[in-house]
């Protein structure tokens, strides 16, 4: 009798191991599918995370201030955050939200790239910037309105929002 209750607890033990294990690996495959590992940021990208981003000033190639609503300009006049898992979000002068996706700043600092996306994640389009300053309270790329005259363009410069 005393054998067979100890078979008994040992196959039941094993089988509550078993499953317990099973269990176990199947929660840790789950979870490990649902939180896909962050791409570490450069040095670039951790100067424009956590902070909010405002257009103050165009100004074009000749040093000139550009009026916010001249047509070659208006467009990148905003407000902007970078999150550190590669997405952003944009929003009008306004208020009213622009633009969403993923981006990215190269290793050397000198390239912005934003995949603008759709609500459902498709890509809209894609556009890369000549950085000019990646600091911790100014940020300045450069415009040119037709890519093959580099000899015409405009340097959107932001700060952050206070």
């Amino acid at each position: 009798m005393k054998i067979k209750s100890l078979i008994a607890i040992t196959l039941f033990s094993a089988s509550f191991s078993l499953f317990a294990a099973e269990s176990n690996t199947g929660t840790i495959e789950v979870q490990s599918s649902i939180q896909a590992p962050q791409k570490a940021l450069n040095d670039y990208e951790k100067i424009m995370t956590e902070k909010v981003w405002i257009t103050t000033e165009a100004v074009n190639e000749k040093g000139n201030k550009v009026p916010a609503d001249n047509e070659q300009v208006s467009n990148y006049f905003g407000l902007a955050e970078y999150y550190p898992d590669g997405t952003f979000i944009m929003f009008t002068p306004e208020g009213k939200q622009k633009m969403q996706g993923d981006w990215s700043i190269s290793e050397d600092g000198k390239t912005r790239t934003l995949v603008a996306k759709d609500k459902e994640g498709k890509t809209l389009f894609t556009r890369d910037v000549e950085n000019i300053t990646v600091k911790d309270t100014e940020y300045t790329y450069r415009i040119y309105p037709n890519a093959d005259d580099k000899n015409t363009y405009f340097d959107i410069i932001h700060h952050i929002k206070k």
